[in-house]
């Protein structure tokens, strides 16, 4: 039986205490259990202060006068785990499709709070790394290039080594790698044994975790990553892989920690639209809480025409609506909010009732006073929204939490139990009226439903309507209610409230703080203010430039630095 079969069926214990090992050779122990260690359950402790998202004690005066912020131990999530196993191997090893995916909750993927290792996400992680390693060795001769033997596998796990961790292996990590190999290579042979290191690898905590021990103190509880540290955040920020060949190289020769040269990676990663461009792509859907609407979702006696092909086409046709802002001359949050410059196939140009291109996905502009800017999408529409309701709630409170960062409290225990009665055949706003004079829902609700009336002429899949459920004409009219003189007052659809928000300094802060806690995998409470207001300060600045914002962020001692807490 080929070694890859018997590790399937009886020598989890035995790898896991290899995974075991080399934990403590890398001298990684501490306050967070690592997923494979030795008589744990697997589980990933995520009740401490700096990962939960609770604020910790004085978080302001940790970082003043350097802007330093937290950053929490993330593990990587399912989209950058493949990535990186196919990184690794140049896409000879497919990933396994039992790694767990991220549960995302109206945040981001790569929240620790979204990737809890339990026991049973600890054996999909095993039988994904199994997975690879079998590959490995029914196709030995195309990852192993070298003439089998000793010196072939010696140098197979610096190398090896090196990309998986992010950093050149330590030498008792070398040496237990060796260890194993041997082991396996004496009763199995060579290919079995370079397969038993990749399996074993591809669970290490090493490789699963973004480390960040730092090197020097910077001052008190703030320390500077490691060039290798800053070679990962960048990496996966932009990649959503492991560091190549030259963010190695840059990073072994001491040269990637001064903020010039980071932004000047940047550049080069982002100008790689062929990795960047789904790494941004799952930033701006992760923002949007967008993860797709499936026909099934929508009442097909209401909605016949929406089904799996034009759910699809949408899905589509977002992300390049915000690919072609990135790409264009203007790269603005202003016009992500109010272009009317997007992409149709023969399925959207039918939706939106213009002329299909010849073939595939072309560029057309649609009526400005339609649709206008990523709120008018129709995938986001249908997303926020139920399978019968355009729901001025959701897509109201969206705008709210996501555009400008304020926090809504969950409703009361009781909301649903004390929910108003509404007359047959009411329309939103009329239900809304009766919402917000019902109990105490008015003070919540007319932070949120006021705005999302304004989106009343798209229907729940995100069609243009003029009439409303009555038959009456659809009244678009919406009102925001803040503080801010650029956002406060009445506006009618969403091309006014587009060019509202896209004139406004506090939407423009927001989409920078929302893109710095999407760097870091932070919750709301440990963006503190110390480290992120620089850059959105430097964002606003820039007349919310998006590529600015990237770079300004890389550079930023936010990125460069991290607070070390108490509980470390």
């Amino acid at each position: 039986m080929r070694r890859g079969a018997r590790i399937r069926t009886g020598a989890v214990a035995g790898l896991r205490r290899w995974i075991a090992a080399l934990l403590l050779t890398g001298c990684y122990g501490g306050r967070h259990d690592m997923v494979g260690a030795e008589g744990d359950s697997g589980g990933t402790d995520t009740s401490e202060d700096d990962s939960t998202g609770e604020p910790v004690e004085d978080p302001t005066e940790d970082c003043a006068g350097v802007g330093a912020g937290l950053a929490p131990m993330r593990r990587l999530t399912k989209a950058q785990y493949d990535n990186t196993v196919r990184d690794l191997f140049d896409g000879v090893v497919e990933p396994g499709s039992t790694f767990p995916i991220s549960i995302i909750h109206e945040g981001y993927a790569n929240n620790p709070a979204a990737n809890i290792v339990s026991l049973s996400a600890a054996e999909d992680i095993l039988l994904a790394a199994e997975h690879a390693g079998q590959q490995v060795i029914d196709d030995i001769g195309s990852i192993v290039s070298c003439d089998p033997g000793a010196t072939c596998a010696e140098g197979f796990i610096d190398d090896f080594g090196r990309r998986a961790f992010r950093r050149p292996l330590l030498p008792a990590e070398r040496q237990a790698l060796l260890d194993l190999y041997v082991q396996v290579e004496s009763e199995d042979g060579f290919a079995d044994g370079i397969g038993t290191v990749v399996t074993v690898v591809l669970q290490a905590p090493q490789f699963l975790y973004l480390f960040e021990e730092g090197g020097a103190e910077v001052e008190a509880d703030v320390i500077e990553l490691t060039d290798f540290e800053l070679a990962t955040r960048l990496s996966y920020l932009l990649w959503d892989t492991t560091p190549d060949e030259e963010l190695l190289q840059l990073a072994e020769a001491g040269l990637l920690h001064e903020p010039e040269q980071l932004r000047e990676q940047a550049q080069r990663l982002l100008a790689d639209s062929a990795r960047s461009g789904p790494a941004l792509d799952r930033f701006f859907r992760e923002w949007m809480h967008f993860d797709g609407v499936p026909a099934y979702e929508k009442d097909a006696a209401l909605f016949p025409g929406y089904d799996d092909a034009l759910a699809g086409a949408m899905d589509q046709e977002l992300s390049r609506f915000i690919d072609g802002v990135l790409g264009s001359g203007e790269p603005t949050i202003e016009r992500l909010l109010t272009s009317s410059v997007t992409q149709v196939d023969a399925t959207m140009a039918g939706f939106y009732g213009v002329t299909p291109p010849a073939s595939g996905w072309g560029e057309v502009t649609l009526p400005a006073e339609q649709r206008p800017g990523l709120l008018s999408r129709p995938a986001l529409l249908a997303e926020h929204s139920t399978g019968t309701s355009s729901a001025p709630i959701f897509r109201g409170r969206l705008v709210r939490t996501q555009l400008l960062c304020d926090s809504i409290p969950p409703p009361p225990d009781d909301a649903m139990a004390n929910a108003p009665e509404y007359p047959e055949g009411a329309t939103e706003r009329e239900k809304t009226e009766i919402l917000m004079d019902h109990m105490n829902c008015g003070a919540c609700h007319g932070l949120m439903n006021p705005i999302g009336l304004g989106f009343e002429r798209f229907d729940p899949v995100g069609a243009w309507r003029e009439l409303d459920v009555d038959g009456s004409p659809v009244d678009a009219r919406g009102e925001v209610l803040s503080g801010d003189p650029q956002l406060a007052g009445e506006f009618d659809g969403v091309p006014q409230l587009g060019e509202r928000l896209a004139g406004s300094d506090v939407v423009t802060a927001c989409f920078a703080n929302q893109f710095y806690r999407h760097s870091l995998g932070l919750e709301p409470s440990q963006a503190l203010a110390c480290a992120v207001d620089p850059i959105e300060e430097a964002f606003i600045a820039s007349g919310g430039d998006i590529p600015s914002l990237l770079l300004e962020l890389v550079g930023s001692n936010a990125f460069r630095l991290r607070v070390v807490t108490e509980e470390e």
